[in-house]
């Protein structure tokens, strides 16, 4: 009887002890398995994320000069950094723009011109875990009246927690080409 009992007690402890060690050990290994921030789409639902854009690293990438090539000088006090938002929740992914960035839609109907500036997009979004990848989509109408989608295509990268969206401009001296630049977004609340 005093065996089973020993035996018994032996493995309580052995479980107990098992059930501590939340860390996987793999002999002869030192490499750390790392897993991605965002493996679904489900991990993207309540997350924030913030960008900050230099305005001189626009306007560099868009001319190839600085804001002071131009001989400007930005007036005291002006923000030269823009911020942009972006939050998901279970249909949208919320795109919103920082104090010192105005988006301002332009409309024609019946040949008179309306402007109205955009506080906020909703975008319906998709995120392939795959690829890495996700289409922000939202719909608006072209220069007839007619529907049209617009999507901006995201990359998740897990190694720094980011999301880049890659814009695109046209060249200003080459109608022809396009010019790229990233947005970097940061998870809110979390250092980089």
């Amino acid at each position: 009887m005093k065996k089973n009992i020993f035996a018994i007690v032996a493995i309580a402890i052995t479980l107990f002890m098992a059930s501590c060690n939340k860390e996987e050990i793999f002999p002869g290994s030192s490499v750390s398995l790392k897993t991605p921030k965002v493996t679904t789409t489900s991990d993207l639902i309540g997350t924030d994320w913030t960008a900050n854009v230099q305005l001189n690293d626009l306007v560099y990438a868009l001319t190839g000069m600085n804001i002071s090539d131009y001989g400007c000088q930005l007036p005291e006090g002006f923000e030269s950094t823009m911020v942009f938002h972006l939050n998901f929740d279970n249909e949208y992914a919320h795109f919103t723009f920082g104090e010192n960035v105005s988006v301002i839609n332009v409309t024609e109907f019946a040949g008179e011109y309306s402007m109205e500036e955009i506080e906020q997009m909703n975008l319906a979004y998709v995120y392939d875990a795959v690829t890495h990848t996700g289409t922000l989509t939202a719909v608006g109408s072209d220069e007839n009246g007619e529907p049209i989608n617009y999507q901006i295509v995201f990359t998740y990268d897990d190694d720094t927690d980011t999301i880049t969206i890659n814009q695109m401009f046209s060249n200003p001296e080459d109608e022809n080409t396009t010019i790229t630049f990233p947005m970097i977004f940061n998870r809110d609340g979390v250092n980089a």
